[in-house]
């Protein structure tokens, strides 16, 4: 009976001290307030489009008072939704830290990003940005220039989104031919024409359609009917009419 009662004892201490611990921790966690926003780009190195100096600004301007306030008094999720409509970010995450600088009652909003990743830039008159892999649109700054394929002409975003897309992703996943192609130039009628890196003739693309095919003879010339050097000799590539390639000679 009294060992009972002794265990009883025991386990009414613990629960005391832990209760005792948890309304010290709450107290403590209330009296926590934001000294500093803290910005994490996971993903500067590979793209940088944005600095944490315009994010950390961004913040500060659309919260100001965000500054001496409670961290359990932030609306974070308001934080991370105004975030989401910069075109730039892909993902982002806003959570509370403590600064631990050894100073009680300090700490931080931590806002981490990731950014999107161009496939291609358009360049039109009025309008240049980069397009992801997604489709969506990521807007130009002079702070980064990728080095991605540029589409430039008359480039409808549909058309870029639905026509282009698809074509320079297979154009990227082939070492030969992201190598060869430099830029893309779309006419009012929707036919492509190719710029390539290495050699000074046109190639006459035809519309996007079919773009696999057409592609596939491209590197075909390049690697067997070019192999000794003979694109000199052409100053255009026609790849307009399926299973046909015309060269034109100079």
């Amino acid at each position: 009976m009294l060992r009972k009662i002794g265990n009883l004892l025991i386990w009414g201490m613990v629960l005391a001290v832990v209760f005792l611990s948890l309304g010290f921790t709450i107290y403590e966690r209330n009296k926590i307030v934001c000294t500093e926003v803290r910005v994490e780009i996971t993903d500067s190195i590979q793209n940088q489009f944005l600095r944490s100096k315009e994010i950390r600004g961004w913040v500060l301007n659309n919260y100001p008072n965000i500054l001496r306030k409670n961290l359990d008094h932030i609306d974070l999720r308001k934080i991370e939704d105004g975030l989401r409509k910069i075109k730039a970010i892909e993902e982002v995450t806003v959570f509370p830290s403590i600064v631990g600088k050894g100073k009680p009652g300090e700490g931080a909003v931590v806002v981490r990003i990731r950014q999107r990743e161009a496939e291609f830039r358009v360049d039109v008159p009025g309008r240049d940005y980069y397009m992801d892999g997604l489709g969506k649109s990521i807007d130009w700054t002079p702070n980064y220039t990728p080095r991605v394929l540029i589409v430039s002409g008359v480039v409808p975003y549909e058309f870029a989104r639905k026509k282009i897309l698809p074509l320079v992703t297979y154009i990227k996943k082939d070492p030969f031919l992201n190598a060869q192609i430099d830029q893309i130039h779309v006419g009012e009628n929707g036919n492509l024409t190719m710029v390539p890196r290495i050699g000074d003739q046109v190639i006459n693309f035809g519309s996007p359609d079919n773009y696999q095919a057409k592609l596939r003879n491209l590197k075909a010339l390049y690697k067997e009917g070019f192999k000794y050097g003979g694109w000199t000799l052409y100053k255009s590539i026609n790849l307009s009419y399926n299973n046909l390639v015309i060269c034109l000679k100079r």
